[in-house]
């Protein structure tokens, strides 16, 4: 499923913002977040090389990059540059943006709306989103 233009990431990312994204994103069993300590240890790297991965001052070898994206059950391919790449990273950075609390909650609300109550408020958030761009 290929995803709207707009929630493509603009450019490649480089691997430690992709790697923090799921750091962020992803959660254990129970609900509990990541750590990169916790990362670190479970993956058996230390926590200044996983930081250096996530700062972009290191780069993963390709054994590492296959060893985080089978922790957080990720294709590898979420790590690379390809079309392919490029639309499962989109489908994180999406999510990343409803996973605020206040866009969860409007996406919530607006669950329930009527389809022309939901086309007013989608309108309004156009409007709004223009007059953001244009005073930037």
């Amino acid at each position: 499923m290929s995803q709207p233009a707009d929630e493509q990431p603009e450019r490649d990312e480089h691997f430690g913002i992709l790697l923090d994204r799921l750091i962020r994103l992803k959660k254990h069993g129970d609900g509990t977040p990541y750590t990169v300590a916790q990362v670190a240890a479970e993956v058996e790297v230390s926590k200044s090389h996983l930081y250096g991965l996530i700062n972009g001052a290191n780069e993963p070898s390709l054994r590492l990059a296959q060893m985080l994206a089978t922790y957080f059950d990720v294709e590898l391919e979420y790590f690379g540059t390809s079309k392919r790449a490029r639309e499962i990273q989109g489908q994180y950075a999406l999510l990343a943006k409803l996973s605020t609390q206040g866009v969860r909650d409007v996406a919530l609300r607006a669950s329930d709306l009527s389809p022309d109550a939901l086309s007013t408020v989608r309108a309004f958030i156009d409007f709004q989103a223009s007059r953001q761009a244009g005073a930037e």
